[in-house]
């Protein structure tokens, strides 16, 4: 659909620049090329699948709440910190909105440490 748009859109501005004004129509393209990147920059942000990792020494309860609360589950793997010791890393994926119940779930639960980072695309 976006290439149509794109296409229609030209085709106006072309129109509207050769035979109307010039002006007007570099100022409503240059509206249109903002306001797009704008709207895709923040479309793009809360479409986006975050990877929550989650560093705790009591990893039950933490995805006890995870499962309860978000219905998703968690992939654990041993780990070693440097000054902590033997931990258990989680790693989760969920959507932008159901970031602030993971991160009561996680405050909610103390000797946490987690990292969110944004995840471009999942092959299954």
């Amino acid at each position: 659909m976006t290439p149509i748009l794109i296409a229609f859109n030209a085709c106006v501005y072309a129109a509207v620049f050769l035979l109307i004004n010039r002006n007007a129509a570099l100022m409503s393209l240059l509206v249109y090329v903002v306001a797009t990147s704008i709207i895709n920059h923040f479309t793009d942000h809360f479409e986006a699948i975050k990877q929550v990792t989650i560093i705790t020494k009591n990893p039950e309860e933490v995805v006890k709440a995870i499962k309860k609360e978000l219905n998703k589950t968690c992939t654990l793997m041993d780990s070693y910190g440097a000054i902590a010791g033997e931990n258990k890393t989680l790693i989760c994926y969920i959507n932008y909105f159901e970031l602030s119940k993971m991160k009561d779930i996680l405050t909610s639960n103390p000797g946490c440490f987690s990292t969110v980072s944004t995840i471009d695309e999942i092959i299954k």
